[in-house]
């Protein structure tokens, strides 16, 4: 069970340390394979605007972008990106940033006999996907440039990876690691609540029919129209994404959720 720090929190207030949480977790019995500090991974990477994009005069598929991010004039970064394009808000790693999931740090350089002064990045590059097609690019209107990207992409966490023995199902659950964390810590629980929702009784495409009365006394279904399949929001597949289950869309991600 891969645990978020940050979703934790809004469960239970913690005040210890990652480190000394995960020592607590595992002398109670659910061992702590593996602190997973994403901070780290994105540390110095900014949110930038492409204000240009030019063909690169001597590469078919490299592109020269003019790229803001807060300072006193724009960066000129070569970007071999397909999705590359102006007007577009991206990750941006400028000169002296390392990024650890690639190991490599960001120095000036010149592609083809043009100067770049950072990179843009994909998710890979970042260490949230395995292989990305292009750079990353974000939905926002009007935000600062030149601030972290990392709250952006949750990756201001922290990750437990945790083994629970096979008696201990209810470690399975995020609700679940909150209320042996409150145990252990005497720390305040705050567990979700469902709102109330109206019930129509009957449906129009359920029928059903019990063989066996005994056997299944109460058999009770739900029929839920008016729903769009579309890409859940944008919270949901990162935290699905920190407990190590891969985005579908939004009917398949509320129910792993």
């Amino acid at each position: 069970m891969r645990i978020s720090l940050n979703w934790l929190r809004e469960l239970i207030d913690i005040t210890m340390s990652p480190e000394e949480l995960a020592h607590t977790l595992t002398m109670a019995g659910f061992e702590v394979e593996d602190i997973e500090d994403r901070r780290s991974w994105a540390n110095g990477v900014v949110l930038g605007k492409i204000i240009d994009r030019e063909q690169h005069p001597n590469a078919d598929k490299l592109s020269v972008c003019k790229v803001n991010i807060g300072g006193e004039s724009p960066l000129n970064i070569v970007c071999g990106a397909p999705n590359a394009q102006a007007d577009i808000y991206v990750a941006v790693a400028p000169i002296g940033t390392y990024l650890p999931k690639i190991d490599l740090k960001i120095k000036k350089a010149k592609l083809r006999g043009v100067p770049s002064e950072g990179m843009i990045c994909s998710l890979a590059e970042l260490g949230l996907a395995k292989e990305s097609e292009g750079i990353h690019h974000f939905e926002l209107e009007n935000p600062q440039l030149g601030t972290a990207v990392s709250p952006l992409l949750g990756l201001d966490d922290v990750i437990l990876d945790l083994t629970s023995t096979a008696n201990r199902a209810d470690a399975l659950s995020m609700v679940g690691v909150a209320r042996e964390v409150a145990a252990l810590t005497g720390a305040s629980l705050r567990l979700p609540t469902a709102s109330d929702t109206a019930m129509t009784p009957g449906g129009k495409g359920l029928s059903l029919k019990v063989n066996e009365s005994k056997a299944c006394p109460a058999y009770i279904g739900t029929e839920i129209t008016g729903v769009k399949i579309a890409p859940s929001p944008l919270w949901l597949q990162q935290r699905l994404q920190a407990s190590g289950v891969r985005p579908i869309n939004n009917v398949v991600d509320v129910t792993n959720y």
